[in-house]
């Protein structure tokens, strides 16, 4: 308000006759000019250092030569820092145009303040003053708060972060007495009594205190919210994350006694490494669990709360209690799927991290593995019950198939990954989350054979595959990469191939596992773009899981101990003669002149060739039961205007590199929300993207015309979208005709 009061008085006054002396021969409101130039008025002003009166009488002589010269029709604010007795050739324009007198600035303000807002002013002069220079910009209820004593001048909760965040600047940018109540402000907050210092200094000071605190679980209320507004903040973050670089803890700081949203990892590691020291004390574990579970569970600064902190709770809390009800093979599923599938997908992450550490994770491996013993003991009951249902499953999805459908058939994925992409997808599509359980051995070229052939039988060439699915259905398929599906392809039905987790297993093998967020993104994105391409269902099926065998010793490995020819993979045998081992599991099954396969009752891998990271092919929960899953567009709340591109007929065919899309919206909007619609076009040839167009909003019944290039391509898809959901609403294919263009001729 400081500024509007200064603007309306002096605008007031330049209305009479076009000019206007401010006094201020203290020089302390200096800050006027700020606001005057910040407005456009143009001010002339004098020199306060010059004291000689002949150089005053020259200086004032030529201001006003130059106000009724070149200024002469224009409005001017003259400035004047000396008293109104010693002013000569400027002194008649105080008294014909117009005066505002700032020789006592606190009086002018105390009117201000009580003429709007009714209050008597209680501040000392000099406070009042500072004041006036933060009130600019302010509106009337900050002065009401600040007479009534319900705020103090200094917010520190809005100012005390971008202080930290660049001192210097921040610093350089108050007027001298603001700088000095904020210095003492800070000073407060540090309980020490003012002094001058370096403004880094006094940052790097209360950024310590802060942080001491946070170690500690000693810290004001005024430190911790300033923490969690830093946090929080994008923009600032850079700042604290580099305070904490430099922070030096006390050696002595025990981790569960810092406040629970701490930002020290090596207070994290030290409690984990505790834990991991005495994984076989479950009360101790337990305890330190519960103690640490405020942090675990937190809801503020979770930037700086390990995401590994929840996969530790998960794997020591999930438990196997639950093992009890499983009294047939379907409860046993329901306990995996529902329970024991996010233990394995909480190791999976720890490995993901720790791998290389193996004093941590080799005691949680350990802990896992007693874990999955007991669950395993119960799987295996359920051995004489077990039943693939994988067979010909393709075939028949897309024979019923009714509409545009998709199938993604992954390659290696457990069903914890599926689950993980089904959760992310909920949100906003509708989820039916259904398991399969795969063939034996589960490998590759056997799994994909049995998902997409009717008839028991395996085929090793994907192509095979694909040529028998086409002639089982009688439907037109289009065999695609996941990676190289874009808005640019038209397809009815289409099978989408995802390799990328089995492969990257076998060839990285433990190094594979940093990579599977990736492989979640990738699965999540596709899902949301083919459904956004208008396909009603959308099913992700996979050949067979995996087993992460983690750290491996070569005596925990399995002896295959077998009569006659074998062939010894790292998960199961192939073996002429059929044999007795109680610790196995075998079927009759013929591949080329063998005749058995066999599983141990265990994850363990059998003594192979390989390196024993990533494995499949045995009888576990983890390799077999797997996901089926189909998505679907959820029923809109609200309906959309609807938007197509009308000259279809004239771009089938094109004799230019030049052409025109027009795009119509409906006449009538079925709704307020249906009445305007964002839209780009995307063109594409191939699987590349090479041009669109900007955002445009449509209201009903309007008409667009886009001109866009076949940039030398002989064949284009021009796809329509909704700019925000990116939902499909139209497509056409451009085919450039090899008759010349004849100019209309």
């Amino acid at each position: 308000m400081t500024d509007q009061w200064l603007l309306n008085d002096i605008k007031k006054l330049l209305n009479h006759r076009n000019r206007v002396v401010v006094l201020d021969p203290s020089g302390q409101c200096r800050f006027v000019l700020s606001i005057l130039e910040n407005n456009g008025i143009r001010v002339l002003q004098t020199n306060g250092a010059i004291s000689e009166h002949w150089q005053q009488v020259k200086e004032e002589l030529l201001l006003r030569y130059e106000a009724e010269t070149g200024e002469k029709d224009k409005p001017i604010v003259f400035y004047v820092t000396r008293p109104v007795e010693k002013m000569s050739f400027l002194f008649d324009y105080c008294f014909t145009h117009g005066c505002l007198d700032l020789s006592h600035p606190q009086n002018w303000l105390k009117k201000k303040i009580f003429s709007s807002t009714g209050l008597q002013v209680q501040l000392d002069n000099p406070l009042l003053l500072t004041a006036a220079k933060l009130g600019i910009n302010k509106d009337l209820d900050w002065w009401k708060r600040i007479v009534l004593n319900l705020q103090e001048l200094i917010d520190l909760d809005e100012e005390l972060l971008p202080f930290l965040h660049d001192p210097e600047g921040y610093m350089s940018r108050l007027d001298p007495d603001i700088k000095r109540l904020f210095e003492e402000k800070i000073h407060e907050v540090l309980s020490q009594q003012y002094m001058a210092k370096p403004v880094k200094t006094l940052a790097e000071e209360v950024a310590k205190k802060m942080l001491d605190g946070l170690a500690g679980n000693e810290i004001s209320d005024t430190l911790l919210h300033l923490y969690y507004k830093w946090a929080d903040s994008s923009s600032y973050r850079p700042s604290l994350e580099t305070y904490i670089r430099n922070h030096k803890l006390n050696g002595s700081t025990n981790p569960l006694n810092a406040h629970p949203d701490h930002c020290f990892e090596k207070l994290d590691l030290i409690a984990l490494k505790q834990i991991a020291e005495n994984i076989r004390d479950r009360a101790y574990v337990t305890g330190r669990l519960h103690k640490l579970k405020s942090r675990i569970f937190s809801s503020r600064a979770k930037l700086f709360v390990p995401p590994w902190w929840m996969d530790i709770w998960t794997i020591f809390e999930t438990g196997t209690n639950n093992l009890s009800t499983c009294k047939d093979l379907n409860a046993f599923i329901e306990y995996y799927t529902g329970y024991f599938s996010k233990v394995d997908r909480a190791i999976r992450n720890l490995y993901s991290t720790f791998l290389n550490t193996e004093d941590l994770i080799r005691p949680l491996q350990e802990h896992y593995e007693d874990l999955n013993h007991q669950v395993l003991q119960t799987w295996f009951n359920f051995w004489s019950d077990y039943k693939s249902d994988q067979q010909g499953y393709i075939v028949k999805v897309l024979s019923s198939a009714k509409g545009k459908t998709a199938i993604i058939v992954g390659d290696g994925i457990r069903y914890e990954i599926a689950d993980y992409v089904a959760t992310k997808l909920q949100k906003h599509l509708k989820v039916d989350k259904q398991i399969m359980l795969a063939g034996l051995p589960s490998e590759t070229e056997h799994n994909m054979s049995a998902l997409y052939l009717s008839e028991k039988k395996s085929l090793s060439l994907h192509k095979d595959r694909e040529a028998s699915l086409q002639k089982a259905t009688g439907k037109d398929i289009k065999f695609i990469q996941l990676e190289q599906l874009n808005y640019g392809l038209n397809a009815e039905y289409l099978v989408l191939t995802y390799k990328d987790i089995d492969s990257a297993g076998e060839k990285l093998q433990q190094g594979a596992i940093k990579l599977f967020a990736e492989f979640e993104s990738v699965l999540i994105d596709k899902i949301t773009l083919l459904i956004n391409m208008g396909y009603n269902d959308v099913y992700l099926v996979t050949d067979h899981g995996f087993v992460l065998t983690g750290l491996l010793d070569e005596a925990d490995k399995i002896d295959p101990d077998v009569s006659g020819k074998k062939e010894v993979h790292e998960r199961y045998i192939r073996t002429v003669e059929k044999q007795t081992n109680s610790e196995w599991i075998g079927i009759e099954e013929k591949y080329d002149d063998l005749n058995y396969v066999y599983m141990a009752k265990n994850h363990r891998p059998f003594k192979s060739k390989g390196v024993y990271g990533y494995s499949h092919g045995g009888f576990t929960p983890q390799e077999i039961i797997i996901p089926k899953f189909r998505f679907s567009k959820q029923k809109a709340a609200t309906s959309s205007l609807s938007i197509r591109i009308t000259n279809k007929s004239d771009l089938a065919e094109v004799n230019a590199e030049l052409f025109v899309i027009k795009i119509e919206a409906s006449k009538e909007a079925t709704d307020l929300f249906a009445a305007q619609r964002k839209v780009q076009i995307k063109l594409y040839s191939g699987n590349k993207e090479f041009q669109s167009s900007n955002i445009m909003s449509l209201v009903a019944g309007t008409v667009e015309s886009i001109e866009c290039s076949l940039d030398n391509n002989s064949k284009v898809q021009v796809v329509l979208l909704d700019a925000e959901t990116k939902e499909q609403l139209d497509m056409v294919t451009i085919t450039k005709s090899n008759l010349r263009d004849l100019g209309g001729l």
